[in-house]
């Protein structure tokens, strides 16, 4: 039996034909800044889950919510742009695989699967840990397959560049490898965060989270008209916090993916 298995929605529906299909990928990692981004547009557009996807790499324990048991698992959710201009997949997780090797073979595997659905975009959203404390206003930095992008996006002052680095995890590889294996193009996104988010798993940052959120807008005319006060923001990051403590009660998700700064180098995911 193979160790990934990719499980039909039960709510199945035909996706019918695609109109230049995009890929935005938020995966777990530094403050969960990708993953509750991809979260937040999942409601926005109000996704459709096609795809759960089980795989033997990831933490042998069962989250437990509200007294429901529910495997650790990758999904994938479906939008259709009635105006025919980009279909949407969201991609997101419970958790990344616990090594290196089991990362890579999931990335791989996400993107076969994705493109037999002949993916035209690759977008990953995630964290870029800074120094500095806590970030009012956090900037948004690129990198990406292609020159072009980066300079698409620094021109219309939406991102900076990041001169050197490594991003850690599915958030990376996938564009990276779509991009070797099948010359899809694609960009990573990674909001400014504060450095303590390397040392606390439990910190959250939603502004950065909202601040990929608002580039996303920008980059694909989304035309999302959402409330950021900062009322709906704390209402938002209590409800986050009290799903993580939930989770990490059930469930010790891996600590293998790097959350320490290498010589001359910084880590990003």
């Amino acid at each position: 039996m193979t160790s990934i298995q990719p499980i039909r929605s039960k709510e199945s529906f035909s996706i019918g034909d695609l109109s230049d299909p995009i890929c935005i990928i938020g995966m777990p990692g530094v403050a969960d800044i990708g993953k509750f981004a991809i979260d937040q547009l999942i409601g926005i557009f109000q996704a459709k889950k096609i795809y759960d996807i089980i795989f033997y790499g990831y933490p042998a324990g069962v989250i437990v919510d509200q007294s429901m048991l529910s495997a650790p698992k990758a999904e994938i959710f479906f939008w259709k742009d009635d105006d025919r201009k980009n279909d949407i997949f969201f991609i997101t997780a419970d958790a990344q695989p616990m090594n290196p090797r089991e990362i890579y073979e999931l990335s791989d595997f996400l993107i076969e699967f994705l493109n037999g659905f002949k993916m035209s975009f690759y977008v990953s959203l995630g964290g870029y840990p800074i120094k500095n404390g806590k970030v009012g206003n956090p900037s948004i930095f690129v990198t990406s397959t292609s020159q072009k992008y980066i300079d698409r996006l620094v021109e219309k002052d939406l991102c900076s560049t990041i001169s050197k680095g490594v991003v850690i995890g599915a958030n990376g590889l996938i564009p990276s490898l779509a991009n070797l294996k099948y010359h899809t193009e694609g960009i990573v996104l990674l909001a400014e965060t504060s450095n303590m988010a390397l040392m606390n798993e439990n910190m959250t940052d939603l502004n950065a989270s909202l601040k990929l959120i608002k580039v996303l807008d920008t980059l694909f005319n989304l035309s999302l008209n959402i409330d950021f006060s900062k009322k709906n923001v704390d209402n938002m990051n209590q409800n986050l916090e009290k799903k993580r403590k939930e989770l990490e009660s059930e469930l010790d998700v891996g600590k293998t993916i790097a959350s320490k700064q290498e010589k001359g180098k910084v880590l990003y995911i």
